[in-house]
C-alpha cells in the first residue's frame, strides 16, 4: 500500500530561494562500463555542487506544484540488482566480492554511497514500485532526506553532495528534475526548484573537419557553414554525429546526419585516418575528411526534412576492434542546387574510439 505524504512541506515551499555558493546538478560517468547480463552498463553518479564547504543538502523532494522525476530512455529501466535496494542504505560493500554486480546497483542518497559510516538517510512518501519495474521514479508528495548538520549532508572535497547512482545500458540517456532543500553556511534555508539533469551516456566521439575553416582549409567555393560540413543547396552544412554507444558488445552505434538535401541518397563510410591531419581536401562541394582503408558502410536516402541514419551494424561492417580509432563521414548527392556545381557534398568528419 502506498503511503500518502502530506505532512508539513510548507517549510519547503515557503523557504526563500538562495543562489549563493550553489553550482547546480553535476554528474560523472565511470570510465569502466561493466558487462552485466551480457549488456555493457554506464554507471553514473549524480551530485549537487556547492562552492562553500559550510553549505548542506537536507532533502531531495517533489510536491504537487513541482514534482520530482527520474527516468531513462533504456527500455530495461535502471539496473536493479536483487540484492540491492532503493537507497544507499541497502548497499553493503562487504558483499561486493561475492556479488560484484551489486556495486553497480541504482539507488538514491544524500552524501553516503552505502550503509557504512552511520548513514542516516530517510525517505517517506515515495512509491518505489515503478522504479523497480523498469519505470521512472516520480513523486509529487515524497522525499529522501537527512536531518540537518550531520556529516553526510555537507559537500565532499570536490564540493559535491552525492544524490544518486544510476546504471543504464551504455548509450542510453538519463533525465531528471529535482527539488532541493538545504542550508547555507550561515544557517539560512535554501530552496532550489526544478533542477534539471540530462545525461547522454553514449558514443561520445568528436566532430572534426567542418565547413567553418577550423581544420585549416576553407570550403571549395566560399560555401562555408557554421556547423557540419560545407554548405549545400539548403544553405546550411550537413552535420554527422554518433548516437548509441561505442561499445562493440552493445552493437548499437548509429551514425546520424542532419541538414541534408531532402530525399537524396548518401553513402556512409569509414576511414582509418584524418585526411591531411584533419584539414581535409576539396572534394565536390565539400571536404573529404576521412580516408585510408576506406570501408563502405551503408547507402541511405534522406527523408523529407533532410535527415538520415544508419541501420546497419557499424562495428561489424567496419571490422573494428577494441581500441581502434575510426573516422566516419557521409558523402551525399545534391544534384539540383549544388553551390559549386559538382552535384555532391559531404558532412563533417566524426571520430570515434571503439570500446569492448
Amino acid at each position: 500500500m502506498t503511503r500518502t505524504f502530506s505532512f508539513s512541506f510548507a517549510l519547503l515551499v515557503l523557504a526563500l530561494p538562495s543562489l549563493a555558493q550553489y553550482r547546480g546538478i553535476e554528474y560523472e560517468i565511470a570510465d569502466h562500463h561493466p558487462i552485466i547480463d551480457s549488456v555493457p552498463r554506464a554507471v553514473v553518479r549524480v551530485y549537487v555542487g556547492y562552492d562553500d564547504p559550510g553549505d548542506q543538502l537536507n532533502a531531495v523532494y517533489g510536491i504537487s506544484t513541482d514534482t520530482l522525476s527520474l527516468s531513462t530512455s533504456d527500455p530495461a529501466g535502471f539496473y536493479q540488482h536483487p540484492a540491492g535496494g532503493d537507497t544507499s542504505l541497502a548497499i553493503n560493500p562487504l558483499v561486493f566480492p561475492v556479488i560484484p554486480e551489486l556495486e553497480y546497483d541504482s539507488w538514491v542518497t544524500i552524501g553516503a554511497e552505502d550503509n557504512t559510516d552511520n548513514n542516516q538517510l530517510l525517505n517517506i512518501g515515495i512509491d518505489w514500485a515503478p522504479w523497480n519495474a523498469a519505470g521512472a521514479l516520480e513523486t509529487s508528495d515524497g522525499t529522501w532526506f537527512c536531518i540537518p548538520n550531520i556529516p553526510q549532508v555537507y559537500p565532499d572535497a570536490n564540493g559535491r553532495v552525492l544524490i544518486a547512482q544510476l546504471s543504464v545500458t551504455y548509450g542510453e540517456t538519463i533525465t531528471g528534475v529535482f527539488q532541493l532543500q538545504g542550508k547555507d553556511a550561515a544557517g539560512n534555508t535554501t530552496t532550489h526548484l526544478n533542477q534539471y539533469l540530462f545525461v547522454p551516456t553514449g558514443a561520445g566521439g568528436a566532430e572534426f573537419c567542418g565547413g567553418n575553416g577550423d581544420g585549416g582549409l576553407s570550403c571549395p567555393c566560399a560555401n562555408s557553414s557554421i556547423s557540419g560540413g560545407c554548405a549545400n543547396g539548403t544553405g546550411q552544412g550537413a552535420q554527422l554525429i554518433g548516437e548509441g554507444s561505442s561499445s562493440i558488445t552493445a552493437n548499437n552505434l548509429t551514425l546520424f546526419a542532419t541538414g541534408l538535401v531532402p530525399s537524396k541518397p548518401g553513402l556512409y563510410f569509414q576511414g582509418n585516418n584524418r585526411v591531411v591531419n584533419g584539414a581535409g581536401v576539396h572534394f565536390g562541394d565539400g571536404l573529404r575528411c576521412a580516408g585510408g582503408g576506406v570501408i563502405r558502410l551503408q547507402v541511405r536516402t534522406s527523408n523529407a526534412t533532410g535527415e538520415s541514419e544508419t541501420t546497419a551494424p557499424i562495428a561489424a561492417l567496419g571490422m573494428v576492434q577494441a581500441g581502434d580509432v575510426k573516422r566516419y563521414q557521409l558523402w551525399y548527392r545534391d544534384p539540383n542546387s549544388s553551390p559549386c556545381g559538382t552535384g555532391f557534398n559531404l558532412t563533417n568528419g566524426y571520430e570515434l574510439t571503439w570500446e569492448p
